[in-house]
């Protein structure tokens, strides 16, 4: 059962010592292993600790005082496991899907989007937005109105 603490947003190194059960100067030496733990620190050098610094604290102990892994074994699996949380995250992002359908050739891709964005100017057209071409000739035409 995992202990029980309050919820802050940052800790001290004696609070997350206790939290996880080891001495500070265990923390200290992890965060020179682990490039994972890295806690904020102070102006005066005092460490600060967010909870997914403690997460990851408790991660790193489960795998050397349960699991039983040395230092290097700890690392590769805290290494695999950020990898495997980043490919998730990947994957879970969807994609735009352009509506290229079968098309294959860069050409009669380039002329879907082409068509597209004709009619995205017809709509800005329609709302009374002006073009570039529209906007660089005003403005030329009241700079010369005040020469």
């Amino acid at each position: 059962m995992a202990p029980e603490y309050p919820s802050k947003l940052y800790y001290s190194i004696s609070e997350v010592a206790r939290i996880a059960g080891v001495k500070a100067h265990v923390l200290r030496y992890w965060e020179t292993e682990f490039s994972t733990l890295k806690p904020r620190k102070t102006r005066t050098g005092s460490r600060r600790y967010r909870q997914v610094d403690i997460d990851e604290v408790l991660a790193i102990k489960g795998l050397l005082y349960e699991e039983g892994f040395k230092i290097a074994g700890a690392l590769k699996m805290r290494r695999q496991a950020k990898k495997k949380a980043r490919e998730v995250v990947v994957q879970d992002i969807p994609q735009m899907d352009f509506g290229f359908g079968l098309v294959k050739d860069e050409a009669g891709k380039m002329g879907i989007v082409k068509e597209e964005l004709k009619i995205i100017l017809e709509m800005v057209r329609q709302l009374g937005a002006k073009t570039p071409e529209e906007t660089s000739q005003a403005a030329l035409k009241a700079k010369k109105g005040k020469a």
